[in-house]
């Protein structure tokens, strides 16, 4: 049973739910997964990481307490939004992924996430008058951002003071006292469903009421229609066995593994490194948004797990940054931070992969096609994968280079 002491609040927040998934029906999936737990423990409303809502009960009643029933709806469902938006954006895992730890860092990221999703703006729901939020705009920070990008332009030490409210686990990755009382709790593969269906749900409805930063959600969860993925992986296997066949031979210094069965003849045996070696040139200009940086690194964990290599990243804008290797999936999802900001040349970062010791097998370049290209191919199979976000992107000369060579991502 949910809170079974507060039927009058549960009666308004159940009916408030409904009422958003009138107003949004692709969140109905997420809405209505969710348990509802009422409690004085929390400010207003947090969410833990198992879709359990944790609701004030007096917070409720002063939102509805003397308004017209449909303005008291539409506040409390912009906050049944708001908390699952959290969990659809994935806060706890990036908290956890970005190191966040301790009351200040916890705080800072609660408004931070608070801030990527407060830039929506939702027909029939509106921010509860008695309980306001931050938007970026009033901070002076751009909209339309992830939470990491307004972490690292927030004091960095706010006060409980300047900020009292505290969202739980579901956005910050920390366990609270009140989730005790936590009523489900969801499997890896049953949030990643629910994620996935609103995904669905949201880029089929109608785009016009749908803000450009949830549409971007949509298509990075479901990913591109065409499989882009597969054809990277496809291309990166190719570049990946021609590289190894040049370190690789025949000699008749060591015996053939099957020598037993040939005798008396002496067949030669294959000589030579066979593990794979993999740079990333990651593109860090200025104009590469959080965003990007964070799909590259999403793909240099996607090349660990499918190839099972460890791989090189070069930063590099006007120039190359010291190279970081990578030996495991994880440890590409906690880089926070990689050298760059200024302007585009990624020919320097190029250069660095192959002039690397040992030399890679292929050079993967992610850039999002604002750049100056090498006018000759370079001494290792080399892959261009160019985000087709940017406003424009230039594609690498052909020839030099092949349309074999260039993945739009």
């Amino acid at each position: 049973m949910s809170s079974p002491d507060y039927p009058d609040v549960l009666e308004d927040l159940r009916f408030a739910r409904a009422y958003a998934a009138d107003r949004l029906p692709w969140f109905a999936p997420a809405l209505f997964r969710c348990r509802i737990i009422v409690t004085e423990q929390v400010k207003v409303a947090a969410v833990d990481r198992h879709y359990n809502i944790y609701w004030n009960p007096e917070a409720v009643r002063r939102i509805g307490n003397g308004r017209a029933r449909l303005d008291a709806l539409a506040e409390l469902g912009f906050l049944w939004v708001h908390e699952i938006s959290h969990l659809l954006r994935q806060h706890g895992d990036r908290a956890e992924a970005a190191g966040i730890a301790g009351p200040a860092p916890e705080r800072r990221w609660n408004i931070a996430c608070d801030l990527e999703i407060n830039d929506a703006e939702w027909t029939g729901l509106r921010m509860p008058a008695a309980y306001p939020g931050r938007f970026p705009a009033a901070m002076d920070l751009e909209a339309g951002q992830l939470a990491e990008f307004y972490y690292r332009r927030l004091d960095p030490d706010p006060t409980a003071a300047q900020f009292p409210i505290d969202e739980g686990s579901g956005v910050h990755g920390r366990f609270r006292p009140w989730e005790e009382g936590g009523e489900q709790r969801l499997a890896p593969l049953d949030e990643e469903l629910v994620r996935r269906e609103v995904a669905r749900l949201t880029r089929e409805a109608d785009q016009a009421g749908i803000p450009d930063t949830w549409r971007a959600w949509a298509q990075t969860v479901l990913g591109s229609r065409i499989n882009w993925r597969r054809r990277l992986r496809h291309r990166m296997s190719l570049a990946i066995r021609k590289g190894q066949g040049a370190k690789t031979d025949y000699t008749y210094g060591r015996a053939h593994r099957r020598q037993a069965v040939y005798h008396p003849i002496l067949p030669p045996a294959l000589a030579g490194s066979r593990s794979a070696r993999i740079a990333v040139v990651v593109d860090t200009s200025a104009s590469m948004q959080d965003a990007d940086l964070q799909r590259a690194l999403s793909e240099v964990a996607a090349i660990i797990r499918q190839f099972d290599a460890p791989v090189t990243i070069i930063p590099c804008d006007i120039t190359d940054y010291e190279p970081v290797r990578l030996v495991a999936e994880r440890e590409a999802y906690r880089i926070n931070y990689l050298p760059g900001g200024s302007g585009t040349d990624l020919r320097k970062g190029i250069e660095a992969a192959v002039n690397l010791k040992p030399r890679p097998d292929t050079v993967l370049v992610i850039t999002d096609g604002q750049t100056d290209y090498p006018t000759h191919v370079p001494g290792v199979p080399i892959l261009f994968a160019v985000l087709q976000d940017a406003e424009q992107f230039m594609l690498p000369p052909t020839p030099p280079f092949t349309p074999d060579q260039i993945v739009l991502i």
